[in-house]
């Protein structure tokens, strides 16, 4: 066992696992039950903690890990609607005022 991503951000962490899960990594979370305070103490050694199961996975986990994290937002141009003829941002794929889905493709 050894652990591969720790943060007091939980969503963060579950997210991570299933990535890991997707890629046949077996995982678990360690202090997964915590409220990140015990007996007032606080700090990273009770954050959950994501952990390979297989020593082995680690250096795979990391690598498919370290290309989420290190991996550069996607910078999409505002669109306009054709529908209500609205602004809408890039980052958006349905018109935020009408709901029509973007009929270009977003890098287009």
């Amino acid at each position: 066992m050894r652990e591969v991503f720790a943060s007091q951000d939980f969503t963060r962490v579950g997210y991570y696992k299933s990535v890991l899960d997707e890629a046949g990594i077996p995982t678990f979370i360690r202090n997964e039950f915590s409220n990140n305070s015990v007996d007032g103490l606080q700090g990273p050694a009770i954050y959950p903690a994501l952990c390979v199961v297989i020593d082995e996975d680690f250096d795979e986990a990391m690598k498919i890990l370290g290309e989420i994290f290190y991996a550069l937002p996607t910078q999409n141009p505002d669109w306009k609607c054709p529908k209500c003829l609205a602004e809408v941002p890039g980052n958006f794929d349905s018109c935020w005022q009408c709901g029509i889905f973007r009929t270009a493709p977003a890098n287009s």
